[in-house]
C-alpha cells in the first residue's frame, strides 16, 4: 500500500541520517510511531515495521550524548513516578469500589448522591483540622486557662452562669447526650468552654485564631464549591448544546478492555445499559414534545399552573406550623421544661423534620403530574425542596434570635442590661446546643428511616397482596429528597461552627455512617428508579444548593460576629463589644507601617480601585467566553457542513457506480 511504502521510505531516510543527527532522528521515530498506528495495513506488516523502528531507535540510542540520554532517563522516571503516584491514589481512594457498584446497579444519577456525601465528608474533615490545629490545641496547651473568666465591667446580673453538674442521676446524664447539657455543655464541644486570659506577652492570639480560622474555613468552602460548580457547568453546557455521541458510537467505544473480573464486567454492562436507557428516554420524550398540539400545550401549562399554586399553599402552611412550633417550644423552655423534658426541646426539629419528610414526597408526586422530562422533574423538585428546607431553617433561626438575642425587641426589660436576653447567660452555648440537637435529630431520623420504616415497607409488600400496599411498599431512592437532607444538615453545621467548634467532627462521623446506611438501604430495600437521569445535571444543581446553604449560613454568622454583644459570663470574647473587635485590637500591636498598609487596604479608595480592576477582569472574561462560544458554534456548523459534503460525495459516487456498464 502507498502509506506503507511511504513509511518504509522514511525509515530508510532515518537509517541514513542516524549518524549525523541522532536527537532529531529519535524525535522523527517518535512521530513515525504515531503515524504507524493510523496506517490502514495488516497487523503483520505493522509488527515488521515496529520491529524495524526498535532497531533504528536502539542504534540511534548508542550514539546519543550523555546529556540527551540523562534527560530522557529523567523524563521517563518522572512519567513513571507520576503514574505510580496516581495508581497509589486510586488504590486508597475513599469508597471507590462501593461507588462503582452503586453506579453499575442504579445508574450515575444515584451514584452522584454518594459522591456528594464523600465531598461533604472532606469539607467537614477540613474544619476539624483547622479547629484542632488553631483553636483546640493552643487552648489546651496554654497554661493560663481558667474555669470562669469574667468580662471587665460586667453587670452582676449577667454573670449567673453556673457550671455545677454534680448530683445528676443516670437518667439525666443519658438525657444530656441528646440535649447537650450537663458535663457536655462545659466541654470543648461548645463555645462556653473556651477561656483564655489576655496576655500581651503571648505571641499567639487565641481570640484572633478562633475568629479567623472559622471565617477562613467558610471562605475555603466557598472557593471549593465554586470550583466544582465551574467544572460541572462545562459538562452541563455541553449536554445542553446536545454535544452527545450517537448510540452506535457509545456501544462500540465505551467498553473497557482492561476489565478482567466478571463482577467488574457486569457492573460495566449495567452502566452502559443505564446510559443507553437515558438516551432513548430523552429521545422519545423529545419526539413526544414535538408532536403536541396547541390545545395539549395549553392544557399542560394550565395543569402546571394549578400544581404550582397547590405547592405554594403547602409551603405557606408548613411555614406557619414551624412558626407555631418555635413559639411553643421557646415558651415551654422557660415555663414547663421540667415537666416536658427532652420533648419540649426537640419540638422545632421534630416539626421541621416532619415537614421536610412529607412535603418533598408530595412535591415528587406533583412533579410527576407536570409531564416534564426526568432531568427537569428532578431539578424542579430540588428547587422546591431547597426553598422549603432553607426557609424553614431560616425561620427557626429568626425566631430563636428574636428570643435569645432580642432581635427587634431591644427595649424589653430582659434585654436592656446585658444587650441580650439575661435568661440565657451563655447564649452562644445555647444556640450551639440548638444546632447540636438539630444535627443529632437529623441523624436519628436517618437511622429510623433505614432500620424501621424501610423494613416495615418491605414486610408489607412481601406478605400483603393489596394493590395499595404494593404501591406504598415499592421504595425508590429519591435523590432530591436525600440530597436536600444532607444539604440542610451541612447548613446547620456551618451555622453552628461558631457556637459549637467541634460540630464538624460530629458531621464527619455522621456522614461516614450515613454513607453505609444509605448504601445498605439502597441495596436491600430499594428498587432501581423507573426514571433515570444524568449525573452531570444533578452534580451541578447539588453544588448550587450547597452554595445557597452556605450563603444562608453567612447571614446569621456575619450578624453575630459584627453586631451582637458576646456573653459576659463565658467564652473568649467577654472583654469585647463584638467578636470582630478582636481583629482591630490585634492589628494595633503591629508596626506602624503595617497598620498604614492595612488601613489603606480597608479604605474606600482601595475598595473602589479593586472594584474597578475586578470589573475589568470580569469584562475581559465575559468577552472571552462569548468569543469562545461563537467559535464553538462556528466549528459545529463546519462539522455539519463537512458531514453533508461527505454524504453528497457518497451519493455522487453511488450514481457513478450505477451508470458504469
Amino acid at each position: 500500500m502507498k502509506g506503507t511504502q511511504d513509511l518504509r521510505h522514511r525509515l530508510a531516510q532515518h537509517d541514513a541520517l542516524s549518524d549525523s543527527n541522532t536527537e532529531d532522528s529519535l524525535e522523527g521515530l517518535d512521530s513515525q510511531e504515531l503515524l504507524l498506528r493510523a496506517l490502514p495495513c495488516s497487523m503483520k506488516e505493522k509488527r515488521l515495521l515496529r520491529s524495524r523502528m526498535r532497531q533504528l531507535r536502539a542504534s540511534a540510542g548508542r550514539d546519543v550524548s550523555s546529556w540527551v540520554a540523562w534527560r530522557k532517563r529523567q523524563s521517563w522516571a518522572h512519567k513513571q513516578l507520576q503514574e505510580g503516584i496516581w495508581n497509589l491514589v486510586r488504590i486508597f481512594q475513599l469508597w471507590k469500589a462501593p461507588l462503582d457498584e452503586i453506579g453499575g446497579n442504579f445508574g450515575p444519577g444515584i451514584q452522584s448522591y454518594f459522591t456528594f456525601l464523600r465531598f461533604l465528608l472532606f469539607i467537614n474533615f477540613l474544619a476539624v483540622l483547622l479547629a484542632t490545629g488553631f483553636i483546640l490545641l493552643p487552648v489546651t496547651i496554654t497554661q493560663e486557662i481558667t474555669v470562669f473568666h469574667t468580662g471587665l465591667g460586667a453587670e452582676p446580673e449577667c454573670m449567673n452562669y453556673s457550671s455545677d453538674v454534680s448530683h445528676r442521676s443516670a437518667w439525666q446524664r443519658f438525657q444530656d447526650i441528646f440535649t447537650g447539657k450537663g458535663p457536655l455543655e462545659h466541654s470543648y464541644l461548645f463555645y462556653g468552654a473556651y477561656h483564655v486570659k489576655q496576655d500581651r506577652n503571648n505571641h499567639y492570639n487565641v481570640h484572633l485564631a478562633y475568629l479567623l480560622s472559622i471565617l477562613g474555613y467558610l471562605f475555603a468552602c466557598f472557593i471549593w464549591i465554586l470550583r466544582r460548580i465551574v467544572a460541572n457547568l462545562v459538562q452541563w453546557q455541553m449536554l445542553r448544546w446536545e454535544f452527545k455521541p450517537c448510540v452506535n458510537a457509545r456501544i462500540f467505544t465505551e467498553w473497557d478492555f482492561c476489565i478482567q473480573s466478571p463482577e467488574a464486567a457486569t457492573l460495566k454492562q449495567r452502566n452502559i445499559y443505564n446510559g443507553l436507557k437515558i438516551d432513548l428516554a430523552e429521545q422519545i420524550r423529545h419526539l413526544q414534545n414535538q408532536q403536541r398540539t396547541r390545545k395539549q400545550l395549553a392544557q399542560l401549562y394550565l395543569l402546571r399552573l394549578l400544581i404550582n399554586g397547590v405547592i405554594l399553599l403547602l409551603m405557606g402552611a408548613a411555614f406557619y406550623c414551624i412558626h407555631v412550633a418555635t413559639e411553643i417550644s421557646q415558651g415551654y423552655s422557660q415555663e414547663d421544661a421540667a415537666s416536658l423534658g427532652v420533648l419540649s426541646q426537640y419540638l422545632p426539629p421534630v416539626v421541621i423534620s416532619v415537614v421536610n419528610i412529607l412535603l418533598p414526597l408530595l412535591f415528587h408526586i406533583l412533579a410527576q403530574l407536570e409531564g416534564s422530562s426526568p432531568n427537569t422533574e428532578v431539578n424542579l423538585t430540588l428547587v422546591r425542596c431547597v426553598i422549603l428546607k432553607l426557609s424553614s431553617l431560616g425561620m427557626f433561626l429568626f425566631f430563636l434570635g428574636r428570643r435569645v438575642l432580642c432581635i427587634g425587641n431591644r427595649s424589653a426589660l430582659q434585654c436592656q442590661q446585658c444587650g441580650y436576653n439575661k435568661l440565657y447567660q451563655c447564649w452562644e452555648t445555647h444556640i450551639g446546643q440548638e444546632m447540636y440537637k438539630m444535627t443529632l435529630f437529623s441523624f436519628l431520623t436517618t437511622l429510623a428511616s433505614a432500620f424501621l420504616i424501610s423494613p416495615l415497607r418491605r414486610l408489607l409488600t412481601k406478605h400483603s397482596s393489596c394493590s395499595l400496599v404494593q404501591w406504598l411498599g415499592k421504595e425508590e431512592f429519591l435523590v432530591p429528597h436525600n440530597v436536600l437532607d444532607i444539604v440542610a444538615g451541612q447548613t446547620v453545621i456551618w451555622i453552628g461552627i461558631f457556637f459549637c467548634p467541634l460540630l464538624p467532627l460530629l458531621g464527619c462521623v455522621f456522614t461516614f455512617l450515613i454513607f453505609y446506611i444509605k448504601k445498605y438501604t439502597l441495596l436491600q430495600y430499594c428498587q432501581p428508579s423507573t426514571q433515570l437521569f444524568r449525573a452531570s445535571h444533578s452534580k451541578f444543581l447539588f453544588q448550587i444548593m450547597l452554595l445557597l446553604g452556605l450563603f444562608l449560613a453567612y447571614t446569621p454568622l456575619g450578624y453575630v460576629i459584627s453586631r451582637v454583644s458576646p456573653s459576659q459570663a463565658c467564652g473568649l470574647f467577654t472583654n469585647y463589644s463584638t467578636p470582630w473587635q478582636a481583629v482591630p485590637e490585634a492589628l494595633s500591636h503591629l508596626p506602624m507601617s503595617a497598620q498604614l498598609v492595612l488601613s489603606y487596604a480597608t479604605s474606600n479608595v482601595f475598595c473602589f480601585s479593586l472594584l474597578m480592576l475586578l470589573s475589568l477582569i470580569l469584562t475581559v472574561y465575559i468577552s472571552q467566553v462569548q468569543a469562545n462560544r461563537q467559535v464553538t458554534e462556528r466549528l459545529k456548523r463546519q462539522c455539519v457542513l463537512c458531514v453533508q459534503e461527505k454524504w453528497c460525495l457518497v451519493r455522487e459516487l453511488a450514481q457513478l457506480l450505477v451508470e458504469l456498464p
